[in-house]
């Protein structure tokens, strides 16, 4: 059943007093089953509902227009992780997390990117996941370039529906989303394309939302080397990560 009762307000004040937290999913290399990557899903103990996830925040950030500041602490939240999981010889190549068009379109869009030198996270270790259209808009397509030469890596799931290189804009990481890892089958062909171009601009390509034994086959033998989903596990504490970082059993 849907939450119905949550209110943004109440969101607010939980990212005020820093009451949100981030869980972490693995991406994991086929072929080795070693971690390429984590990406960052926001989580909500609400007192009243319990653990709230993605679903139910987005309507509230959206309701409330608190695009600017959420992102700004999920960036700060995932630069002092990885820096705490360097610290504790955690290797996680690359943390990801998603990043919302309105705070990209604002003048200090760069400022996003605060916590780097905050907290002195090193860029090649941070990935942004890029709103849908970037390549498209002028106003997403600058702050990313400007993001980009920080040394920051980018990534998009516009080539899955399509999209080809535009020349400006660079991505270091092509996913693959759910429906389209989950019907393989019928997306073959725009697969082995989107693996195709990965290859042609020196991008990894990610599957998102990989379930079975038999999906993450069936995406290799078309050419996806990293997938992350529920076959190596759900999203988990930063805590938890080093166990969870195996290969399933088949």
């Amino acid at each position: 059943m849907a939450i119905v009762r949550l209110r943004s307000a109440d969101l607010k004040q939980a990212l005020e007093t820093g009451a949100l937290s981030l869980h972490y999913q693995p991406q994991v290399v086929i072929a080795t089953g070693k971690l390429a990557g984590v990406e960052a899903f926001v989580r909500w103990p609400h007192p009243a509902y319990g653990m709230i996830g993605p679903s139910d925040i987005i309507p509230l950030v959206d309701q409330a227009g608190m695009h600017v500041e959420f992102d700004r602490w999920v960036i700060g939240a995932i630069c002092r992780q990885a820096k705490q999981w360097r610290k504790e010889g955690v290797a996680v190549p690359i943390v990801a997390a998603n990043v919302w068009a309105q705070t990209l379109r604002r003048p200090d869009a760069l400022r996003l990117m605060d916590a780097i030198a905050e907290t002195s996270a090193d860029p090649k270790t941070i990935e942004l996941e890029c709103p849908r259209g970037s390549t498209a808009d002028q106003a997403l397509t600058k702050a990313l370039m400007a993001i980009r030469a920080l040394g920051v890596r980018l990534a998009s799931e516009e080539y899955a529906g399509g999209a080809r290189a535009s020349g400006k804009l660079k991505f270091d990481t092509l996913k693959i989303p759910f429906p389209t890892s989950r019907d393989y089958a019928v997306n073959a062909d725009g697969i082995r394309a989107l693996v195709a171009e990965a290859k042609k601009i020196g991008a990894r390509v990610v599957a998102d939302s990989v379930e079975t034994i038999e999906q993450e086959a069936a995406l290799a033998a078309l050419g996806v080397e990293i997938v992350q989903g529920y076959l190596y596990g759900p999203e988990v504490a930063p805590g938890e990560l080093p166990t969870l970082i195996s290969r399933p059993a088949g």
